[in-house]
């Protein structure tokens, strides 16, 4: 019985159930009503059968309809509030669940969807996609010259910067560390790197200031396409790959995943190695 309440009271919650006040009269005052009912028919099949057969000393009232009234009386406002403090108990559980959820899902610095989050909105998209991860060039030297206070407002400030460039229609998340990761839907190739690579520029012209010092601050991206049928984890494998040649040959830069076997190419041939 424990578990069948619970299990109801999970389903209700998470069908939206209880998310207003609103919510918890309803749930009171409809309940209250079956309840008062029920009360009422107890209580007069009770007197009915009991008291016509001498059971117990019970003695049929002389006036069912003024009992049936006291009962309905009696029984609808101690209804009503046992109901409406069981309801503002599961309001107030729905209410700390869903702030918890909502936590869950969010970078708390930066106030991005966080990887989580990005996994499962990616999941839901079926037409093809561009996958992007973006990571701050050298953002360990920014938090040993500057402070770690100095590299958390570098990350609120990129995260704001990210989401501003490509607006809210596209996912935008902070994947863990430095690495933030961007999905873009319907965009060409040569769209998708000229919108990353306009935003690498705006990232390297913007100057921070920490503690009265301006600092520059320069990203690099990795970024891989698919037809839908490659999956989240194959598309993130490929940029991830794309993000490491970006770093290893130079910093500051946007490399497609069909660039990479062209700027091993090029590397080796002009004698120099792509290094970690």
């Amino acid at each position: 019985m424990i578990s069948r309440i619970r299990g109801w009271i999970v389903r209700r919650i998470a069908l939206g159930g209880f998310s207003k006040r609103r919510d918890v009269l309803y749930f009171a005052a409809s309940r209250t009503v079956w309840t008062t009912l029920a009360a009422v028919v107890l209580n007069f099949g009770v007197y009915q059968i009991f008291g016509r057969l001498g059971l117990f000393g019970v003695v049929v009232p002389p006036d069912p309809v003024a009992d049936t009234i006291v009962t309905g009386f009696v029984a609808g406002p101690i209804s009503f509030l046992a109901y409406y403090i069981v309801g503002a108990a599961i309001l107030d559980l729905a209410v700390s669940r869903n702030e918890y959820e909502r936590l869950s899902r969010v970078d708390p610095l930066t106030g991005l969807m966080n990887r989580r989050a990005f996994v499962d909105v990616v999941s839901t998209i079926k037409q093809s996609y561009v996958l992007a991860v973006f990571d701050i060039d050298r953002f360990k030297a920014i938090n040993d010259t500057y402070g770690h206070g100095a590299g958390d407002q570098v990350l609120i400030e990129v995260s704001h910067m990210l989401k501003d460039a490509f607006g809210s229609d596209n996912a935008v998340a902070r994947l863990g560390g430095e690495e933030f990761g961007v999905v873009l839907q319907h965009p060409s190739k040569e769209e998708t790197i000229a919108a990353i690579d306009r935003f690498r520029e705006a990232m390297a012209k913007r100057r921070f200031t920490v503690d009265g010092v301006e600092i520059t601050v320069t990203v690099s991206a990795g970024v891989s396409q698919g037809n839908g049928s490659f999956t989240y984890s194959m598309l993130l494998t490929s940029a991830d790959k794309a993000l490491y040649v970006a770093k290893a040959s130079g910093r500051n830069r946007v490399v497609h995943v069909d660039e990479i076997a062209q700027i091993v190419t090029r590397n080796e041939t002009g004698g120099d190695r792509i290094a970690s």
